[in-house]
């Protein structure tokens, strides 16, 4: 297989290379398509993870909040927080 890169790219290449993150442009070209194959299972992952909200939204199970509602829920989530952390402090015993 043969790849053009632009000569911007090229230049990142090669300046990867200089300063001995990688010795060929094999690996370099290697390590960015590994990369983008991580990025692509971990978009496909979340995806997965979000679709049983996505059809609930479909299906309407849903509330709608109005700005003091949405502060409502903030604050009950932090309040939930706190006791958390405090319980979790109580037990190491700070």
């Amino acid at each position: 297989m043969s790849v053009d890169i632009p000569t911007d790219l090229q230049r990142f290449v090669q300046s990867m290379i200089s300063g001995g993150s990688f010795h060929s442009e094999t690996e370099v070209v290697g390590e960015a398509l590994r990369l983008l194959q991580n990025r692509q299972r971990r978009l496909e992952e979340l995806r997965a993870e979000i679709q049983p909200a996505l059809d609930r939204l479909d299906r309407g199970e849903y509330i709608e909040l109005d700005d003091d509602g949405l502060k409502a829920f903030f604050e009950e989530i932090k309040t939930e927080v706190d006791e958390e952390l405090a319980a979790e402090q109580e037990k190491l015993g700070r």
